[in-house]
């Protein structure tokens, strides 16, 4: 039998009322694959990512059609928010650095509880960055990386 629009929205609602449900718990209640539910699940993200880049796309496009001042003060602009980002990648790297030394010194000590804490927030923060770097167009975060270092 095939899926409903019904099922799709229950499977969205669902998953907006229980974050902490599972795809697979979703999908047994709702008697459908759990492969269709992940797939209803995705899509939302996808048309987003779509929308984002048609609006880059449009924005290259008016850029292209700018008058030379403009132009010029769109690429100090950007130069300026990319040293902006280099700065804030900087701080989240010696977070990252404090945090790492912080679990180390308690690895030492034997305190396992600070330890797990250490490595719970390194690995957090290390996604959060690695989503921000998406969010905010970072081409390859790493290299961004390697550049702010060197600096």
């Amino acid at each position: 039998m095939k899926p409903t629009p019904q099922q799709k929205a229950a499977a969205r609602q669902m998953r907006r009322d229980h974050p902490d449900m599972s795809v697979r718990q979703i999908a047994a209640k709702l008697g459908i694959n759990s492969g269709t539910v992940s797939k209803w699940l995705r899509q939302p993200e996808a048309e987003t990512q779509l929308s984002i880049e048609g609006l880059i796309a449009q924005t290259q496009q008016n850029f292209e059609n700018l008058p030379p001042s403009e132009a010029e003060k769109l690429s100090q602009l950007r130069d300026e928010l990319r040293g902006k980002q280099q700065a804030i990648i900087k701080r989240q790297i010696s977070l990252l650095e404090g945090l790492q030394a912080e679990g180390m010194t308690a690895l030492k000590k034997k305190d396992l509880p600070t330890a797990r804490a250490a490595a719970s927030l390194i690995s957090a923060f290390t996604k959060a960055f690695s989503h921000e770097a998406t969010v905010y167009q970072i081409i390859d975060p790493a290299a961004v990386m390697k550049s702010a270092l060197k600096e």
